[in-house]
């Protein structure tokens, strides 16, 4: 071989070399690149096994306790990771391989498989595996992990040879994975019945599912029972019972429900079949009210479904039901008696009892299951009471009343049996009634059955009183139309005008002897909305706008409740057995709010229009002095029925009788002038109410700790009385506030002081031993105080807070006007109490400072504001003034009298003074006679030189007060005197024979003229010195009255 051939040969085996070695590197670096991949998967994978595994450590076991789950998209994420790095062999010679690998797989799918089997028992919407199946979005992903899981369990179990505890662990895993996951049955949201997925995803105030889910599962429902009528009570109980679904359902399934005519005969299977609505469960009774009432309101078929046609023929109208109407009534009417079964009626509450916030005191707890969906159910029952529902109800019911022949009235054949079954099922029927008695009574009338509906709902939903009722009255047309019904329907259909026809009092007397009549329900559910309307008006509503009845109709309407309840009582339909609930309890509410009204401005301008007719009051007061029950009962209901003067006759006369029973004998007490309250306080406190009564001696001690002179000839009591009252209602000392007008009314922080309500009690004592001794003092007390001490006379607090809150009142009649929406007002059913500079937020209702004031409720939080201010927010202030008012006088005695009644007993009447009356029972000493020159030009003086207000600011310089007595000046004790006096009060010395011989005639001391007319309170002495002009009398009195001069005991 040559050279070139060998060089040749050698340059081609160095290629071949080089060849080789870059094959060589090549295959290194794929094989570098191999390993390094195969190391980073195999970290990666052992890093997601670590994570997994950290994430459901906790999964070891089934136990629910101390383990959080993980939000489902997590859980879907790490599922999916899992399932693809699996790396189970496929045959037994490779299980020795990887033996430890597919241990460390099957111990991390239990752990997933844990956590999904405990997720479906989760509440919440992002951790319950189940809820996945629900969402568009996420049904695909969720049922292939599932499926594949299922997929692998088999395989996995294949290389668990449960030989140790922690493999028969995994084993248990798989096959309770295996079940749970091949059924639903046990799944959380359609546990025991998977209709109830419906009721899980909707109670809550947003539903637990998506939109789209709950809808695709409501139509499904609704489509199997669409052509399958034995589904219908499934739906009734299963679906209809779900808390406010039908705010969750779209459009679409709405009006395929409506339209379908599947709600139509819900109700008609319903009404055929009453025992369903029994077989509900209570609590969720209250759900298929709510969205029977919802679904009423979105029907106009229910809406519209009174035809009214006229026969002339036959002179009648006959009245065709082509709606659902009654039925939809009737369903309304078993759901609300079955709800009425557990509520609790005023006066019977306990501690076992609930609060609910739709039916108040309550025996059943909420149901904690649906406990956040309350706030839409109860949107839902508004509906009942809203304007499209009350007009369009009302509008047929009453529709022709101004009619020759009422339409709502006048009952048809047809229906007559109808109307009454739907009456009896509104709660008005009873099954103990006579059949008699049924068999007489004339069928109830349409508008009878309207009204029962909204009598069964305020009865059911007592805390929701105002607002029905302000629902009900939102148009002042429906009270008048309603009060002509009654008028007509009373009247027997006289072709009269309401307003001049005779109301109703005959039938309505004849409805108190049949309380199961339907022909009841018109008038007083009129009497309960009335009452409450009325009592928020203002004056210009009420007397200048005539809102809601001309004052000529409410003239009638107070005359007809006046004559009503008096006859009521003196014919015996009612006693104190049920004097207090149903038809007479409405119209005497009624019948109080148009007397205080009136009271306060009058509307019927007759001063004997209240007074009891065809009955004399003597023969009224015989049966009370006799306690005969129905003379008890009228004076304690009606004693506005006998006039104020000879009912203050009978208290004077009682007292007398009382005192006269009492022996003791009189109580001597020390009070220094600069601790009167203290004093007073310290040694009144301890005395028994019997030596209360009885007479107190009063010794005074000066300023310099010495003994006034003087003896106590009651004089001296009656100015501790004045002085310590005058103390004690001092807006200063904070036991009581004085409004502008001068009305004094409990401090609301006067637990300032300590032991504040013994303070109050004291203060009751000393005011009623002054009523107790017909000592008049100059003292205005707020209504409700007043009320307070008769036993808590029914007062309109919106009316009372006019006077006790002005500014209040002013920003209520605000929010009760409001023509736009109300909740822009940001104003919550609570109100924020500034007490000592520390602000303190009261609930008006539970949990008020978290319901909002709308357009819908407005009504009802202007009520328990004022009630708020009126009553609640000095109750316990009011309730000692009251034990110790009652413990001195009698509340028998107290029955007498209406609160402002009350007042003139306490400070006499407001008008101006009777000097007839007054110089027919003065009293002259020190010479002075009727005839008198000075006596004669101070009457004069009194009479024509004095203004009204000088002649009060003159008795009040005489009597320290300048209001005269309730029952004249014959009763004021000590009696009204005047005196000649001539020298000072220190000089005095009393009558002389020389100081009347020249007071008889006229004669004078030259320093007379120059001393000022003085007066002794406590002997209601006026002390006069013996002017010689008519003018120096007059400047002299008037400068003295002015001036209020002190004075001190003579």
């Amino acid at each position: 071989m040559d050279e070139r051939s060998r060089f040749l040969a050698d340059a081609a085996a160095q290629r071949r070399e080089r060849e080789l070695g870059r094959v060589h590197a090549e295959i290194a670096v794929k094989l570098q690149a191999l390993a390094r991949g195969c190391l980073a998967r195999r970290k990666f994978v052992n890093e997601i096994r670590s994570t997994i595994s950290e994430k459901l450590a906790a999964f070891t076991d089934l136990e629910k306790s101390g383990k959080e789950l993980l939000p489902n998209d997590e859980v879907l994420k790490w599922s999916r990771l899992l399932l693809r790095i699996k790396q189970l062999p496929d045959d037994n010679e490779q299980l020795g391989t990887f033996q430890w690998t597919i241990i460390s797989e099957v111990q991390i799918l239990s752990l997933l498989c844990r956590h999904i089997i405990l997720s479906l028992d989760s509440s919440a919407k992002d951790t319950n595996w189940a809820t996945m199946f629900l969402n568009k979005s996420t049904i695909v992903a969720a049922s292939k992990v599932t499926t594949n899981i299922i997929t692998v369990i088999p395989q996995s179990l294949m290389y668990i040879s449960g030989a140790r505890v922690a493999e028969i662990k995994i084993w248990q895993t798989f096959v309770h994975f295996l079940v749970v996951l091949s059924s639903s049955n046990g799944w959380l949201l359609v546990r025991n019945a998977p209709q109830n997925s419906l009721f899980v995803a909707s109670n809550e105030h947003k539903p637990v599912l998506s939109a789209q889910a709950l809808n695709a599962l409501f139509s499904i429902l609704m489509k199997s029972v669409k052509n399958d009528e034995t589904l219908v009570p499934l739906f009734i109980t299963q679906v209809l019972t779900c808390p406010a679904i039908i705010f969750h359902v779209n459009k679409a399934n709405l009006d395929a429900l409506l339209t379908s005519g599947l709600f139509g005969r819900c109700l008609t299977h319903i009404r055929n079949s009453s025992d369903i609505v029994e077989s509900i469960e209570p609590q969720r009774t209250i759900n298929l009210l709510g969205n029977v009432i919802h679904l009423g309101y979105l029907d106009e078929e229910v809406l519209s479904t009174i035809l009214l046609s006229f026969k002339p023929s036959e002179s009648l109208f006959v009245q065709t039901v082509k709606g659902r109407i009654v039925d939809w009534t009737w369903v309304i009417g078993l759901a609300m008696a079955q709800c009425t079964e557990f509520a609790v009626r005023p006066g019977e509450q306990s501690s076992h009892n609930h609060w609910h916030p739709i039916f108040g005191h309550y025996k059943l707890p909420i149901d904690p299951k649906t406990e956040r969906s309350l706030r839409n159910v109860l949107r839902q029952l508004q509906m009942l009471w809203s304007y499209r529902i009350v007009s369009r109800l009302f509008d047929k019911a009453l529709e022709g009343v101004d009619q020759s022949r009422p339409n709502g009235h006048v009952p048809v054949k047809d229906l007559g049996a109808t109307f009454n079954k739907l009456w009896k099922k509104l709660g008005g029927g009873s099954s103990s009634e006579p059949i008699g008695e049924v068999e007489k009574e004339t069928p109830p009338t349409l508008a009878a059955v309207v009204c029962q509906l909204y009598m069964t709902a305020l009865s059911t939903m007592g805390n929701m009183k105002n607002e029905i009722i302000a629902g009900v009255c939102r148009e002042d047309r429906i009270l008048r139309q309603l009060w002509s019904y009654l008028v007509r329907w009373g009247g027997e259909g006289r072709s009269s005008s309401p307003s001049t026809s005779p109301p109703p009092l005959t039938a309505a007397l004849a409805l108190l002897a049949r309380p199961q009549s339907p022909h009841a329900a018109p008038l007083t559910l009129f009497a309960d909305a009335a009452a409450i309307v009325i009592s928020i008006l203002d004056e210009e509503e009420l007397y200048e706008r005539a809102v809601p009845f001309p004052l000529d109709e409410l003239v009638h309407i107070a005359r007809f409740c006046n004559y009503f309840c008096f006859r009521a009582v003196w014919s015996g339909y009612v006693d104190d057995r049920n004097s207090n609930y149903g038809l007479f309890a409405s119209v005497h509410t009624l019948c109080m709010v148009l007397h205080v009204r009136d009271s306060r401005r009058s509307f019927v301008n007759d001063p004997k229009f209240w007074l009891a007719p065809d009955v004399k009051s003597s023969v009224l007061m015989g049966e009370f002095e006799k306690k005969t029950s129905r003379g008890i009962l009228l004076m304690r209901k009606l004693s506005h029925l006998i006039s104020l003067k000879e009912r203050m006759l009978l208290f004077r006369k009682f007292v007398s009788a009382d005192k006269s029973s009492i022996e003791s004998s009189a109580t001597l007490i020390t009070v220094a002038r600069n601790r009167l309250v203290e004093d007073g306080y310290r040694q009144l406190s301890m005395l028994s109410t019997r030596a209360l009564k009885s007479t107190i001696r009063v010794k005074f001690v000066n300023q310099q700790g010495l003994d006034e002179a003087g003896i106590d000839q009651d004089g001296v009591f009656k100015e501790f009385l004045e002085l310590t009252i005058k103390q004690v209602f001092d807006p200063a000392l904070n036991l009581f506030h004085s409004t502008a007008a001068g009305v004094l009314y409990p401090s609301p922080t006067s637990s300032v002081h300590e032991d504040h309500l013994a303070l109050f009690q004291f203060v009751g004592r000393i005011l009623a031993k002054a009523v107790y001794e017909g000592i008049v003092v100059d003292v205005q007390l707020a209504p409700v105080l007043l009320a307070a001490m008769l036993g808590g006379r029914r007062l309109c607090a919106f009316d009372e807070l006019s006077q006790l809150d002005p500014e209040l009142y002013r920003n209520l009649t605000f929010v009760k006007k409001y023509d736009g929406d109300v909740s822009d007002l940001s104003l919550t059913f609570s109100i924020d109490e500034d007490f000592m500079g520390k602000i303190n937020t009261v609930d008006l209702v539970p949990g008020g400072r978290t319901i909002q004031v709308t357009n819908e409720n407005k009504i009802d939080y202007v009520h328990r504001m004022a009630h708020h201010r009126v009553f609640s927010q000095t109750k316990q202030q009011c309730r000692a003034f009251v034990s110790g008012a009652q413990s001195v006088l009698n509340p028998a005695w107290l029955f007498l009298f209406a609160p402002y009644e009350l007042q003139f007993i306490i400070s006499g009447y407001s008008s101006d003074i009777d000097l007839v009356d007054l110089k027919k029972h003065v009293q002259y000493y020190g010479g002075f006679h009727g005839s008198h020159r000075l006596i004669k030009w101070l009457w004069e003086i009194v009479e024509k030189d004095f203004t009204a207000e000088e002649r009060r600011l003159f008795l009040k310089f005489v009597t320290s007060c300048s209001r005269p007595p309730l029952l004249g000046f014959s009763y004021l004790e000590p009696p009204f005197s005047i005196r000649c006096v001539e020298v000072s009060d220190d000089q005095d010395q009393g009558d002389t024979l020389g100081s009347v011989v020249r007071g008889f005639l006229a004669l004078k001391k030259s320093q007379s003229s120059s001393r000022l007319p003085t007066a002794s309170t406590c002997f209601n002495l006026l002390k006069l010195p013996n002017y010689n002009k008519k003018s120096v009398l007059l400047s002299k009195l008037r400068y003295a009255i002015h001036s209020e001069t002190g004075f001190e005991l003579s």
